[in-house]
């Protein structure tokens, strides 16, 4: 068993479209850390310092603290005259769309699991980190933690029984993401962008994207981007309720499109977009065209990534 373990964990983009709660793609764009030690205590857990470029607007973490509780209930395990002290370094910038408390608690869970060898599956790791994001969320989300703690393009459900299951598919893919710059909003901003959701949908329309999300998802197992990306903008639910909420919605899809892009959606609740293009070249260009075509709003950023790989120790 260590006595210190240091985790890093990537970016993620959630829902790719139809795929509300149920996927989400790490990508390159951004990474979060999480030193996990073990201290001479009373058995709590406790985050001593977070630092980084995003530290002010982490609310101190609490993600990251509450996943390791949760996965000490979820594995039985008891701190015994032990404390597990968290350093957290914030590098996902929170607030817009890109699984920012998701990397922390997906860090943070795999960092206790290493730290203390503990032998748990991969879906009772996603399961503790959606119950710590949920200390930012408000509830348990865990397509943003799965693909954080799995790399690639991660799938949740729960089972009959209510358990989660997580499984990745990898996708090699370069990705372009469309950060706005925006107010702060005036509500936390994940619950203003479920309450806007539709709370009874028409079967057909559900059908439509059901089959939808089952396509990206086969596409992506195959390497399909071309099909995944078209599967990416057929959404019927989810995005056309949040669309006004996103600052040059149409302009930048239209932009991305025009300049190659294979799909564009919205990145988990927004504001930021995900473009997925064919390659390195088609990334810049598409990059490019967001930076200089979209005459409504100027960006925060236009960040070109890729793939990321699951959370590992470094």
């Amino acid at each position: 068993m260590a006595s210190s373990v240091r985790v890093r964990a990537y970016s993620s983009s959630a829902n790719l479209g139809p795929g509300f709660d149920a996927v989400a793609l790490a990508h390159t764009a951004f990474y979060d850390e999480v030193e996990a030690r073990l201290e001479p205590g009373s058995g709590n857990v406790y985050v001593e310092t977070v630092y980084g470029p995003h530290a002010s607007g982490a609310g101190g973490a609490e993600t990251a603290a509450e996943a390791v509780r949760a996965l000490l209930r979820l594995a039985g395990r008891r701190l015994e005259g032990e404390d597990i002290v968290l350093r957290v370094y914030k590098g996902v910038p929170p607030g817009l769309g890109l699984g920012s408390s998701g990397a922390s608690a997906a860090a943070a869970a795999r960092a206790a699991s290493l730290l203390l060898g503990l032998d748990v599956g991969d879906s009772v790791l996603v399961e503790a980190a959606g119950h710590g994001e949920a200390a930012a969320a408000g509830s348990p989300h865990f397509d943003n933690v799965a693909a954080s703690l799995l790399g690639g393009l991660a799938v949740v459900a729960r089972d009959r029984e209510g358990r989660v299951v997580a499984r990745r598919l990898w996708l090699d893919a370069w990705l372009v993401l469309y950060i706005p710059r925006v107010q702060p909003f005036a509500s936390p901003k994940t619950r203003l962008m479920r309450e806007v959701l539709p709370r009874s949908v028409e079967l057909d329309r559900a059908v439509r994207n059901w089959s939808r999300l089952a396509m990206l998802v086969a596409s992506a197992a195959l390497g399909d981007l071309r099909v995944l990306g078209e599967m990416m903008m057929g959404d019927e639910i989810v995005e056309p309720a949040r669309q006004r909420y996103i600052p040059c919605y149409n302009e930048v899809r239209s932009a991305a499109l025009a300049a190659g892009a294979l799909g564009v959606a919205v990145s988990g609740a927004g504001p930021s977009m995900v473009a997925l293009v064919s390659g390195e070249e088609d990334a810049k260009r598409v990059a490019e065209a967001l930076l200089t075509r979209c005459g409504c709003c100027e960006p925060e950023m236009v960040k070109i990534a890729r793939t990321a790989p699951g959370a590992e120790r470094v």
